[in-house]
């Protein structure tokens, strides 16, 4: 027996109609009529409300369930990071498969996040814009930015909105994000080797400041070349190039 066929058996128990569970939950019929027919799942947030208002414990309701739902989430995240874009009609397999998972996971941040990028790696396709990934990685990499607990996805999340707010113009919103990460003498990169001794000190700060040396190029670059007149594409390809670095 699914959650959703768990939910619908003690609503019926309790004598609560779907529109009652909706209202409590502040969802709508739809949303508790889809999780009744196993077309989607509610959120990990909402479990302890239910199994409140329909007099069960969590464990009733979900029972086997959560480690299925964690292990589809991962392998959807798994592959979100591992997108194919050598063929495009694999690629908008793909991202469609993402998509109606998210629909399950509609508040899992790290999906959110790893969708997000997975849309990015689809600029070299024509109709990038026309599928409305820039508005999707704005939108999933907001709700991430304002939802997620986790310092990693919420830097991540503004790195994206950086680069994409950049392309609409938005300039003082990019402002706005940079405002909120970390300066540069305080980046991980910079703290890791108050850990390290001896020979691997000598190696990382090498490389540290290698790494500075890479990023100041790239931004005398920005400087030496203007990008106004660039493309949507073109500038897509250089921030994914440079994001994974």
């Amino acid at each position: 027996m699914t959650v959703g066929e768990r939910i619908r058996e003690y609503r019926l128990e309790k004598g609560i109609t779907q529109e009652m569970l909706a209202n409590e939950l502040y969802v709508s019929t739809q949303a508790v009529s889809k999780w009744e027919r196993s077309i989607s799942l509610p959120d990990v947030t909402l479990i302890v409300k239910i199994s409140h208002i329909l007099g069960v414990s969590c464990d009733a309701l979900l029972m086997d369930n959560c480690d299925n739902l964690n292990r589809e989430l991962n392998e959807a995240i798994k592959k979100a990071q591992h997108i194919c874009t050598d063929d495009y009609k694999k690629y908008k397999k793909c991202v469609g498969e993402l998509e109606r998972t998210q629909e399950k996971f509609p508040r899992a941040c790290s999906l959110r996040l790893a969708l997000a990028e997975a849309y990015l790696k689809g600029v070299d396709f024509l109709d990038f814009k026309d599928n409305s990934y820039l508005e999707k990685i704005l939108t999933n990499g907001e709700y991430v930015l304002k939802n997620s607990d986790e310092l990693a996805e919420i830097f991540r999340a503004i790195q994206l909105l950086c680069y994409a707010y950049r392309i609409t113009g938005r300039l003082e919103r990019v402002r706005e994000l940079a405002q909120q990460m970390p300066s540069l003498d305080i980046s991980r990169e910079a703290l890791i080797y108050h850990s390290m001794t001896g020979e691997e000190y000598k190696k990382g700060i090498h490389s540290y400041i290698n790494k500075l040396l890479d990023t100041a190029e790239n931004m005398i670059n920005v400087l030496i070349y203007p990008r106004e007149n660039d493309n949507v594409s073109a500038l897509f390809k250089e921030i994914h190039k440079e994001m994974n670095k």
